[in-house]
């Protein structure tokens, strides 16, 4: 049995939602919580194989950024 939490299912609505993937930074900002509890729950879900996620290069320095979107 898969028990989501009410934020869990507060990202995979955003998810679900989102016409393009969402960086940790945004799923964070639209679910009004911290970045460490979105980045912990997408994991979760991803563990679960209800979200998947990719490394992209951020628009700003030489960092990478990490997208999730709902499978």
């Amino acid at each position: 049995m898969i028990i989501l939490s009410d934020v869990d299912k507060l990202i995979l609505e955003l998810l679900k939602k989102s016409e393009k993937p969402l960086s940790t930074y945004q799923i964070a900002k639209k679910a009004k919580i911290t970045w460490p509890t979105a980045n912990s729950h997408c994991y979760k879900l991803k563990s679960m194989n209800m979200i998947q996620n990719r490394q992209e290069k951020s628009k700003f320095g030489p960092n990478q950024k990490v997208v999730w979107w709902a499978v």
